[in-house]
């Protein structure tokens, strides 16, 4: 993750220090590396002295939040602080979910901040730099914000930072070029989440390769492990992979002897196992072969397909998901013939856990099994569950399934919980691009991940995720919204409408209908999670669960 050598980070050391980052002189700072505190972070008398890593997280998740309900220069600066907050996370123990969620943290706060903002754009330009140990982009970096920035204090803290860096100085014309950028508004100092080219794709067919985790996207990775979910006419190949890294996805046409395939070049990975996998339904196979600079995985098709090949962040896994259909255009009114219930969590996944023991699994479980006869009776729509005993499911499945029912639409059933058990409502989220930091702190509790790793999803998968199909989550999201408001206010008093919200749900990743994630009530607020334990109130959301699809096939 960061430099290997001592020489590169006494580089980065030294200009954090001539960039007034926290350290008197260059020339007794320490180099930073894992388990040690940098004081280019923590900064003297910060709250970050003598905390652990665990301590430092939750300050910057709190910090997170707040920031996320003040508006401009206040709010960058939170966002500013949680960033400065995970590097020294990162610094303790070196983890690098700390790392990149730091940079995730810098990139919103210098996009929210005034343009030129010195210690934001100042910040960010280093820790990224430093990440991905480049110096030269350091200095185009910083000489590009000494030319926006009319702060005189901050210019000089620049130059003194630019002298440090005077090795990687680019050429006179490239510097004519950056000054230009500069004046034009360049994006160069906002984190660039771009999918890059990828060779050999069909312009018709939809892949997001990583763009975001740069810096660990040059070390090698092995995968671990092949999941194959085939059916007859659609499929999903998860691929487990040790570290990020990048992969070009091409195809085959099919010849005489040979049906078409479709391959995916994983960069860096090694394999050590069971070279070919058959498998039933539309991939006949699935193959794997040594290449230069890479594994090659091939899957052998029955017939020509429609692929969507995305990655989910932490853990780092490719999804491959097959279907013999093209995506549909969505209509009003629709026809709907098949509904999936996702009871969130279950097996040895108890989700969240109220003050009174009630577990997440088993509400979640007893709404869909309330909700599926009532479907299937009074809307006349066939119905599968995800799970309709107390078993686990992974998160990579249950859309897999999903998508081999034909369903035509997916609902994950969840109840939500939070630090502050004051806290109390119902909310629905969709699967889109987000600067809501409590919506991705949700996310990134019901993927066991991070809040980084969730927005990177939402905001890679938006880029090839269907309008049509997104406008169509987003209008049952709010379907189901009101109509659980109308279902509990019936009943019960103070319930709080916290809206349609959007964020990276793995569970709701690859869906290929419109997919809705339904945080139902707090297990965490006393009084809800006393609620939830009885049988009145899981049938008034099982009840708004149902309203919500017959109100959406009309087309209301």
């Amino acid at each position: 993750m960061f430099p290997g050598s001592s020489a590169a980070r006494q580089l980065f050391a030294s200009v954090a220090c001539a960039l007034a980052l926290g350290c008197s002189s260059p020339e007794t700072t320490p180099s930073p590396k894992p388990g040690e505190k940098s004081p280019a972070v923590l900064k003297s008398g910060s709250s970050g002295e003598n905390q652990t890593r665990a301590e430092l997280v939750a300050a910057a998740d709190h910090l997170a939040v707040s920031a996320g309900r003040v508006d401009g220069a206040s709010g960058a600066a939170l966002l500013g602080r949680a960033a400065e907050l995970r590097e020294a996370g990162f610094l303790l123990e070196g983890r690098k979910v700390d790392a990149l969620e730091a940079l995730e943290l810098w990139g919103d706060a210098s996009e929210r901040g005034t343009s030129g903002d010195c210690a934001l754009g100042l910040g960010l330009s280093r820790w990224r730099a430093q990440v991905n140990s480049d110096p030269v982009r350091l200095y185009r970096d910083l000489y590009i914000l000494r030319q926006k920035t009319s702060d005189v204090a901050c210019q000089a803290r620049i130059d003194r930072g630019l002298t440090v860096l005077a090795h990687y100085a680019p050429t006179p014309a490239e510097l004519s070029e950056l000054r230009h950028l500069a004046r034009e508004g360049s994006p160069a100092l906002a984190v660039s989440n771009a999918a890059a080219p990828v060779a050999n794709a069909p312009s018709d067919q939809h892949v997001v390769v990583p763009q975001m985790l740069e810096a660990a996207l040059g070390q090698p990775t092995k995968i671990t492990k092949l999941e194959p979910f085939v059916a007859e006419q659609t499929a999903r190949l998860v691929v487990h992979v040790t570290h990020p890294t990048k992969f070009h996805v091409g195809s085959i046409e099919a010849t005489a002897g040979y049906g078409p395939r479709l391959f995916v070049d994983i960069d860096n990975a090694s394999y050590d196992g069971k070279q070919t996998f058959e498998t039933q339904g539309l991939v006949e196979a699935i193959r794997l072969g040594k290449q230069k600079d890479g594994t090659r995985v091939v899957l052998d098709l029955r017939q020509v397909v429609h692929h969507r090949v995305f990655y989910l962040p932490d853990p780092f896994r490719l999804v491959v998901d097959l279907s013999v259909d093209a995506p549909e255009t969505l209509t009003v009114p629709r026809e709907i013939r098949r509904v999936v219930l996702d009871p969130g969590h279950g097996g040895n996944d108890p989700g969240a856990v109220g003050p009174n023991g009630l577990l997440e699994k088993d509400v979640t479980l007893d709404i869909a099994h309330r909700a599926a006869p009532l479907l299937a009776r009074e809307v006349s729509v066939s119905t599968l569950l995800t799970r309709d005993v107390d078993a686990y499911v992974p998160l990579d499945e249950r859309a897999a399934r999903a998508n081999a029912f034909h369903a035509d639409l997916f609902i994950s059933i969840h109840m939500n919980s939070s630090e502050n058990t004051a806290t109390r409502g119902v909310m629905t989220f969709v699967l889109d691009s987000s600067r809501d930091a409590t919506a991705a702190l949700i996310a990134a509790r019901e993927n066991s991940s991070t809040a980084a790793a969730a927005a990177e999803l939402a905001n890679s998968l938006s880029r090839i995720e269907s309008t049509d199909r997104r406008a169509a989550s987003q209008l049952f999201a709010e379907l189901l919204q009101r109509s659980a408001g109308a279902s509990l206010r019936q009943g019960y008093s103070e319930i709080e409408d916290h809206g349609v919200r959007s964020a990276g749900f793995y569970v709701l990743a690859g869906a290929a209908m419109p997919a809705v994630l339904f945080e139902g009530s707090f297990l965490s607020h006393p009084v809800e999670a006393g609620r939830l334990n009885t049988e009145a109130y899981r049938q008034r959301l099982a009840d708004a669960i149902v309203n919500a699809v017959r109100a959406y096939r009309k087309g209301l």
